[in-house]
């Protein structure tokens, strides 16, 4: 890759990056995460002041800051589906995909520009959303809430980030905005009830009593990316509890459905008429 093509895919990252920055919708989310959070501070200020040391102790910054690092993960789900599904449609819709095709980048190009632009800018918002959270609820508790377990926490969520991204983009490219907003999220349910449905069997236990419900919670169990090992590790992590999984299986395996998921995009966004 020459000096050139690199520079045109720097640029088709920030691209994206800016596109989203002048949307109202992030706009909006930014004003509503910074109140949300300053409410959460004002909160529990209030707890503490009004039940004095006691209180203070039973909700240290660290304990508070989990609360607060659940509800984030949770409202970054919805942020990554939002702008991984806008991420190539407003392209669609502003007609100006030609025009980015028209460069010299090809279309899995393209598509990784368009990943990675959105990772970056949901995962910056989640680290504000974070980092305002531990400043705030320490000035709060008169303690320092962020410890090194929420960081790694954070890193791991990153990943969880950039798998719904990916899920967003490919629903976006065989589905309007809403259905593929509903998608991704049935299909983040079924993945989660296939993972605590599978996580505590044997392999020899996977086939017994097969019926249609077990062969298709096995398939989405074999092929896609377990996310809610993910979750359940960063949260152990944080919490500092018993890890209760194979890391280096599990870590082939997210490698291979992954690289699935990027394949099946990549063929879908070769395939489309435009």
């Amino acid at each position: 890759m020459n000096n050139q093509s690199k520079a045109q895919l720097s640029a088709m990252i920030k691209d994206t990056i800016l596109k989203e920055l002048r949307s109202k919708t992030l706009i909006f989310i930014f004003v509503a995460t910074t109140l949300m959070i300053f409410l959460g501070h004002a909160l529990l200020k209030l707890m503490i002041n009004s039940n004095g040391a006691t209180a203070s102790i039973m909700v240290s910054g660290t304990n508070s800051l989990t609360f607060m690092f659940t509800f984030i993960n949770f409202w970054s789900v919805i942020i990554a589906s939002i702008f991984g599904i806008s991420s190539i449609q407003s392209d669609f819709k502003d007609k100006i995909i030609y025009q980015y095709l028209s460069f010299p980048i090809s279309r899995t190009q393209y598509m990784f520009t368009r990943i990675c632009g959105s990772w970056l800018l949901v995962y910056g918002y989640y680290l504000y959303a974070y980092l305002l959270s531990a400043i705030l609820f320490s000035f709060a508790t008169h303690s320092f809430a962020l410890s090194f377990s929420h960081l790694l926490s954070i890193l791991l969520m990153g990943l969880y980030v950039f798998l719904i991204i990916i899920i967003s983009f490919l629903y976006s490219l065989i589905a309007e905005k809403i259905a593929a907003f509903l998608l991704v999220f049935t299909t983040v349910i079924i993945i989660s009830l296939s993972n605590n449905s599978f996580k505590n069997l044997t392999v020899d236990e996977y086939f017994k009593d097969l019926g249609v419900f077990k062969i298709f919670g096995l398939l989405i169990y074999a092929l896609l990316p377990r996310l809610n090992y993910i979750s359940q590790l960063a949260s152990a992590v944080m919490l500092k509890e018993p890890i209760d999984l194979n890391l280096g299986l599990e870590a082939l395996h997210l490698l291979v459905s992954s690289a699935l998921l990027l394949i099946i995009g990549n063929t879908l966004i070769k395939s489309k008429n435009f």
